[in-house]
């Protein structure tokens, strides 16, 4: 009787350490600390140079304009998660490798890694990535093509990406509130 009165003791106090801490984030700037924290997660697969390869790619595929980019929502962070959360090994690597592949053609033909080059050499090397060109094999542009696609993804499944972009409405066509029901209306259509 008396393991399972500590056992209840101790649940009471968990639950209310629990409800004081849910209390305290309501309160104070550690909203701010938990809201910063969200937007810079730490790397669940990819390094930090992988990650940031990724964003500067996603932000070269999806650029700020009047709606936010790629990067600004974080989308990199996003890939990382989903690559580590729902990519088989053998596809974490694939585009692992096509990360080293881009670096490493801008390392051959600039001297430099691809993040460094200016955005115009950036652009150039990725539309000859895109279009098949030489250096790139088709392995290359699959694996660009699959990179492109976790940055859509990533971008307009966001927030800004899909209210902003997309000018998503969650009630499309309006809401009334009131409609007058009378023995003729059909309600299941209402």
């Amino acid at each position: 009787m008396t393991l399972h009165a500590n056992r209840g003791n101790a649940r009471r106090t968990a639950l209310l350490r629990l409800g004081a801490l849910c209390g305290l984030t309501l309160a104070g700037d550690i909203p701010a600390a938990l809201a910063a924290a969200r937007r810079t997660p730490a790397a669940a697969l990819l390094t930090a140079d992988e990650l940031t390869l990724t964003g500067v790619l996603a932000e070269l595929i999806i650029p700020r304009t009047e709606t936010p980019g790629a990067l600004d929502v974080g989308a990199h962070y996003t890939i990382d998660h989903l690559l580590d959360a729902c990519a088989r090994a053998e596809d974490q690597a694939t585009f692992r490798a096509g990360l080293a592949r881009i670096d490493t053609v801008a390392r051959e033909h600039a001297g430099k890694p691809f993040r460094a080059l200016p955005a115009v050499r950036q652009t150039a090397m990725l539309r000859a990535l895109d279009g098949g060109t030489a250096p790139f094999t088709p392995a290359d542009i699959a694996a660009f093509r699959k990179l492109k696609s976790y940055v859509a993804f990533a971008y307009y499944t966001s927030e800004p990406g899909a209210m902003r972009e997309l000018a998503y409405l969650p009630v499309p066509g309006g809401f009334t509130g009131y409609v007058k029901v009378t023995p003729k209306t059909r309600t299941w259509a209402i």
